[in-house]
């Protein structure tokens, strides 16, 4: 197995790097203009995720990975909500379940777009899915605080698959 080396633009520090900055910025700006809710980043502290509504989804291009978006169970019915305008006592699980999914492509598209502008890459269909934990190496991961509860993003990219027959 090869090892991938990660563009600089994916690699952690210790300070707020111009990717955090732009992860703090479209997920701030996408959950004011679509959920109607304010996102600030937060420490790190997973044991919520257990729990939590998560949604996961590829992409491919010039660029090949995936996102994984996690949101508190206390915060899933006003975000799904306020998107959908409707009343948190009128939600259905298939509701709720789609917002978490439509707020993932949403974010994975944003993300995507401004950290590879010039980039051509197409977005799977998000899916619900467990929370995991990936490697901190080449994973860009932020929290945030909402005012209805948490929510967790990361984003990592990954080696392209090898096609069958093009083994050297």
């Amino acid at each position: 197995m090869r090892e991938i080396e990660m563009p600089p633009e994916l690699e952690q520090q210790e300070q707020q790097s111009p990717m955090d900055q732009v992860l703090q910025h479209v997920a701030a700006e996408v959950l004011e203009t679509m959920f109607f809710t304010e996102a600030e980043l937060a420490d790190c502290e997973h044991e919520w995720l257990g729990a939590a509504s998560s949604a996961r989804l590829g992409f491919e291009g010039s660029h090949f990975g995936e996102m994984l978006l996690g949101v508190a169970e206390e915060a899933v019915d006003p975000i799904a909500a306020s998107f959908l305008g409707l009343d948190p006592a009128e939600l259905t699980d298939a509701e709720r379940g789609q917002v978490i999914q439509e707020l993932a492509n949403i974010l994975c598209g944003a993300m995507v777009s401004h950290l590879w502008p010039e980039s051509r890459l197409s977005i799977a269909s998000p899916e619900l899915a467990a929370w995991q934990e990936w490697p901190a190496e080449g994973t860009l991961h932020r929290c945030f605080a909402i005012p209805e509860g948490k929510l967790a993003i990361s984003i990592r990219l990954l080696p392209r698959p090898h096609a069958p027959g093009n083994e050297s």
